[in-house]
This record gives structure tokens, C-alpha cells and sequence, in this order.
């Protein structure tokens, strides 16, 4: 292993730092130029590669790397700026960006981010047009609430049912894609309906293969400490996949609703006196423990009440 790299990924070009040699330069982002860099970081084997998640732009290159066996990791934006904030580093430009990356492979001992099966990939863009179409079906409803106009109401209504009919187009394609793509053990259990095992399976490939802390922290229902001196703070949960938490957190609903293992969990700790969001995130985190298990497991849902 050599030096480390970051690479600043915009949507036309790729800005590359490689360390401890300092050295910058610039590839197309197109496939072409993803073909170049794969070439030259096979050359270097770095021993780790930084890249920021920036709204898809670097998947193709995320992709292509992993896939290649590089140590690629990407990274939330969020833990790069906190970095630069330590560091003291204001200024900002790509190759600025770029060598920060590359400081951030070296101080951050990260794994390799793991990078799904094209399947998936299929799977996870259905799942991100799905919830796009979703939003935009409720808002154009929030919308029909208030309008008083006749015309704008039609035209609102036709839009909704429009949207409506290309969201269950997309769940009849998600459903075909469920078959090959999620574990068979994650096909029973209260509240894991379809949208909560797709988005399993496009957003968690984790699933099954790390620990109840680990997996936990993945999703962001972890709970962590905010103490400090003499105060003992609330404890706080943070991070994580934001879209996987709130469909977790409707499943959970469904799932206490159903009067599961995980209404008695529910129950208990309100009678311990614990605030209902609270309870709510305890069982959310219970639940993804239980789903876990059964990923790792192969195993079916059979929980032990009072557990």
C-alpha cells in the first residue's frame, strides 16, 4: 500500500490529491475518465480512498472502484467539515477539497464502504424514485386542501392520481425485484410490508452482517451520551440513514399496532414513565436488532414475548 487519496468529485471533472507526494490532478468524470483513474490508483494502491457522497455524482466511480477491489470509502459531507473545522482550514476550492480528502484517508482509519451488486443498484434507484414520487403526491395533496379555484383544483387532482398510478407501477417493478433481492428470511413479520423490505435491501446491504451496535449506529437509532462535568445529559440518537430511519419508524408504528413482542416493549417502558418518542425509537431499535438476526440468521420472525 502507498500514500492516500482523496478525489473532490464534481459534476464534470474529478479533482485528485494524492499524499504524502502532494500531488494534484484533474480527469474527466465520464466514463473515460473513470477508466484513467482506475488505471492510475491501481498503479499507486493507495492504501485507503476518501470521496464525498455528493447527491450521486460519485457513484459511477464509487462503484467502479469498489468493484475494481480498491479500498474506496465514502464519506457524508458532514464529517468533512467537521474535519476542516478542526484543522482550521477555511479556505475552499477543489483542490483545496481534494486535499483535504486525502488528509481525511489518513487520520480516519475507515473501512472500505461496501458497494452493492448492480442488482441493488437497480433496486436502490426504484427505491429513490418511489419516495420522490411519494413527496411529490403529498404535497400536491397538502395543496388540494387549500385551493379554492375550481381549475387549479382539477388540475391537482389529475396530477395526484397521475403520480398515484406511477407509484403503483413502481411498486408492482419493486416487488419483481424484492424476489432475487432481499434475504428470504425478511418476508414475515409485523409491520415488514414491501416498502420497508426494499428499502432494507437498497439501503441497508449491511443488514445481517454486523452487530446490534454496529447496525445500529448504521441506521441512527444509537443512542449516544451528552454529559459533561457534573451534567449527565439527555441521551441523543444522530446520524445515520435519515430515508431508511423514517420508514423504519412507520414499520415500527405498524408493528406495535399489531400488538407484537414490540407493543409489550412499547407498553413497558411507558409504565417505567420513559416519553412515548422515546419508546417509540427504543422498539424502532429492538426492531432493526430482531431483523438483524434473522438476516444473519436465516432465520423466520420468533421472538420470545417479554423480551
Amino acid at each position: 500500500m502507498s500514500g492516500y487519496v482523496g478525489i473532490d468529485v464534481a459534476k464534470a471533472t474529478l479533482v485528485i490529491c494524492h499524499r504524502p507526494e502532494e500531488r494534484l490532478w484533474t480527469v474527466p468524470n465520464t466514463p473515460a475518465g473513470h477508466q484513467q483513474l482506475l488505471a492510475e490508483l491501481q498503479t499507486l494502491a493507495p492504501e485507503r480512498i476518501v470521496l464525498e457522497a455528493t447527491g450521486g455524482y460519485e457513484r459511477p466511480l464509487w462503484r467502479l472502484l469498489g468493484r475494481a477491489g480498491l479500498p474506496v470509502v465514502r464519506v457524508q459531507p458532514r464529517r468533512i467539515k467537521a474535519l476542516a473545522r478542526a484543522l482550521g482550514r477555511e479556505a475552499k476550492t477543489d483542490a483545496l477539497d481534494a486535499n483535504l480528502l486525502a488528509e481525511a484517508a489518513r487520520l480516519l482509519e475507515l473501512p472500505p464502504s461496501t458497494v452493492p451488486a448492480p442488482a441493488i443498484d437497480t433496486l436502490r434507484d426504484l427505491v429513490d424514485l418511489r419516495a420522490h414520487l411519494v413527496a411529490e403526491r403529498d404535497n400536491h395533496r397538502r395543496r388540494l386542501h387549500v385551493a379554492d379555484t375550481p381549475a387549479v383544483r382539477d388540475i391537482l387532482a389529475h396530477m395526484i392520481q397521475t403520480l398515484q398510478q406511477q407509484i403503483a407501477a413502481l411498486d408492482r417493478n419493486i416487488q419483481q425485484h424484492l424476489r432475487t433481492c432481499a434475504p428470504p428470511s425478511l418476508r414475515a413479520a409485523p409491520g415488514l410490508g414491501p416498502v420497508l423490505r426494499a428499502t432494507l435491501a437498497a439501503r441497508l446491504p449491511e443488514l445481517g452482517h454486523l452487530d446490534r451496535g454496529q447496525i445500529a449506529a448504521l441506521v441512527g437509532v444509537a443512542p449516544y451520551n451528552h454529559d459533561s462535568g457534573d451534567r449527565q445529559g439527555k441521551r441523543r440518537i444522530g446520524g445515520g440513514r435519515g430515508d431508511l430511519r423514517r420508514v423504519l419508524y412507520m414499520a415500527t408504528l405498524a408493528a406495535i399496532r399489531a400488538r407484537s413482542v414490540l407493543a409489550d416493549t412499547y407498553a413497558r417502558l411507558l409504565a417505567r414513565g420513559k416519553p412515548k418518542k422515546v419508546a417509540i425509537v427504543a422498539c424502532m431499535r429492538k426492531y432493526l436488532t430482531m431483523l438483524n438476526a434473522m438476516a444473519r440468521d436465516n432465520a423466520p420472525w420468533a421472538p420470545k414475548m417479554g423480551g
